[in-house]
């Protein structure tokens, strides 16, 4: 009897940790999926703390941020966040967005020109109301003066993965999308082009703390992790 109670309070010690593991709750637009998975695979590992992540287009997620109570932080770009009026008690930059446009296997891209081709017939976006890419698309069209040549080619989808997906199974000709989402799927598509940054608005990345987070503490543990060179290091691989 007295072995078995002493097993049981040893396991009880042993189970402790695990269950006393911090754990976030991260919000973030599905274009930086990638960039937010290698992170926090990267923070756990080191850390043990484990985070719960969100993903979703970037009207959903702040939605989802405002009303919930159970976000503590949101990656997103720092203009539409202030736009949102979320109640950040602090904002770290991550790096800046880059827009992209990607094309199926077997395709290229040389500029505007070629989105004007008559073989041409579709062209993915992210939501152009909604999602900082599919603005981001629409100012670079305007800024070139080809909108209103191209507009009937423009599909219109919800998010950038959605986007690019229609350029994996090439069943549109080009998508805009961010780079960081097209250096993930870089072995899927024939490859990707820089946009002219002077095109569209600059796109800040930052991650946003909200003074409703009950997670104070491991929030900063976090916010630290992503100042360290190892963070530092996965950013610039995912193009930022």
């Amino acid at each position: 009897m007295r072995i078995n109670q002493l097993f049981l309070i040893l396991l009880l010690v042993l189970c402790v940790p695990a269950a006393a593991q911090a754990k976030i709750v991260i919000a973030s637009g599905a274009g930086y999926r990638s960039l937010v998975d290698d992170l926090t695979a990267s923070y756990t590992k080191d850390t043990g703390n484990q985070v719960e992540r969100i993903y979703g287009n970037m009207s959903r997620v702040t939605a989802q941020a405002s009303v919930s109570g159970a976000v503590d932080m949101v990656i997103g770009d720092l203009g539409f966040l202030e736009k949102a009026q979320l109640d950040f008690k602090t904002t770290d930059k991550i790096g800046n967005g880059k827009l992209v446009v990607i094309f199926p296997k077997g395709s290229a891209f040389n500029g505007e020109a070629d989105l004007l081709a008559s073989k041409v017939t579709r062209i993915a976006l992210p939501d152009t109301k909604r999602a900082i890419y599919g603005k981001a698309a629409l100012q670079y069209m305007r800024s070139k003066g080809i909108y209103d040549k191209i507009e009937s080619k423009l599909l219109i989808v919800a998010t950038v993965p959605q986007a690019a997906s229609y350029v994996i199974a090439g069943e549109v000709d080009y998508a805009l999308i961010n780079l960081t989402h097209a250096r993930k799927i870089s072995k899927s598509i024939g490859g990707f082009s820089l946009i002219d940054e002077n095109t569209y608005s600059p796109i800040s990345i930052v991650i946003g703390q909200l003074k409703s987070s009950t997670n104070k503490k491991e929030c900063d543990t976090f916010l630290k992790f992503l100042k360290t060179d190892k963070a530092q290091k996965i950013t610039a691989s995912h193009g930022m």
